[in-house]
């Protein structure tokens, strides 16, 4: 191709973007808030290496999703509609814990994650998760044109689930079966039980569950990674709370007991139902502990996994920083019969249980 014909293909590409798709139908979410279509995004010309854009990856997306100043400036361009009323993004990935998309490298738009070579992920930025041109439809919830990978590996370029989108990257190719890295493994269709992500609630709820504790419902992600604020923005993009939580946990071993102190876990579990024991005969003894027997409180973490367990029911999965194993025969061991009936063979609080009932 002529340099000429080139420099007119260019010229034709430009006014078709400027001028001719803002009357039609746009496809980046909210598009309605876009004045100028795909003009309010895209110019004439833009940085190197990017796609007619006139900042760097997310410093382009705060213009919008970043703070009031931004936002107003865009207004004020005729780019942003005065109505836009959009949460600031930017200033989560201020927070301690967040996604690291300023801090890591660039996206190339025909990569596939994650790598299949083993190599540690490189980069996430906000087109790893999001696909700026594809509207999402009002009052469905799902995820339209961002690849993903399903639960058995399969790469897909449009994702289902929002769990398929986190597969991209939170997988560890080279870790073993109980990699902690890996979270296709935690949720596998091997796991005796798990929070319900990649799968529907199934059998019996634990008393505790509540809001959406409905056998058949489904949790996404997000659910549990995201925003600490109340009323902060959805998706896990930061969070003043380890492991990008929605509150705070405390793993500690002699942890003590406070709502604070479980915020994260009782947004869904009740307090007072699991302080009365409806779950489990002793579940205060072992959050609050009993001082008349010296005994102190454990975290929900010394007994329970967050996401899944490949033997036990009820998320039950020791902590072997907390416990080890039984006096007698040495073993870490949860078995079940039925509901509120078990056995426990483990050393925990200095106190052999070879076997506990309960």
């Amino acid at each position: 191709m002529s340099r000429v014909l080139e420099r007119y293909m260019k010229i034709i590409v430009c006014i078709f973007i400027l001028f001719i798709l803002p009357i039609c139908t746009f496809g980046h979410p909210g598009s309605v808030l876009l004045p100028e279509g795909c003009g309010s995004c895209h110019v004439g010309h833009g940085l190197s290496n990017e796609p007619m854009l006139d900042k760097v990856e997310e410093q382009f997306c705060y213009q919008c999703h970043g703070s009031h100043e931004q936002q107003s400036e865009m207004k004020s361009k005729g780019k942003l509609s005065p109505a836009a009323r959009l949460d600031d993004i930017e200033r989560e990935f201020s927070k301690p814990y967040r996604h690291p998309v300023e801090e890591s490298g660039g996206h190339s738009p025909t990569e596939q994650l994650p790598m299949v070579s083993g190599a540690r992920v490189s980069h996430v930025e906000c087109v790893d998760c999001h696909n700026p041109h594809q509207r999402i439809k009002q009052g469905i919830n799902r995820i339209d044109e961002v690849s993903g990978f399903t639960l058995s590996g399969q790469y897909v370029k449009k994702a289902e689930h929002e769990y398929e989108v986190c597969l991209k990257c939170h997988v560890d190719l080279l870790g073993g079966p109980d990699s902690e890295k890996d979270i296709s493994k935690q949720f596998s269709v091997s796991m005796r039980s798990m929070h319900p992500v990649t799968r529907p609630a199934v059998g019996v709820l634990s008393p505790s569950t509540m809001l959406t504790g409905d056998v058949g419902n489904q949790m996404n992600c997000s659910d549990c990674h995201r925003s600490g604020e109340a009323g902060g923005p959805s998706g896990p993009h930061g969070s003043s709370y380890e492991y990008l939580l929605s509150g705070n946990y405390n793993t500690d071993i002699n942890a003590d007991e406070s709502p604070l102190a479980y915020q994260f876990c009782y947004s869904c579990h009740d307090r007072n139902s699991l302080l009365d024991n409806e779950s489990f005969p002793l579940h205060k003894e072992h959050i609050v502990g009993d001082p008349i027997k010296g005994i102190p409180g454990t975290s929900c973490y010394t007994c329970h996994a967050s996401h899944g367990s490949k033997d036990n029911s009820f998320l039950i999965k020791f902590n072997r920083e907390a416990v080890s194993g039984s006096g007698l025969t040495n073993q870490i061991t949860y078995q079940s019969y039925g509901r509120n009936r078990g056995l426990c063979y483990l050393t925990c609080h200095g106190q052999s249980h070879d076997p506990a009932r309960y």
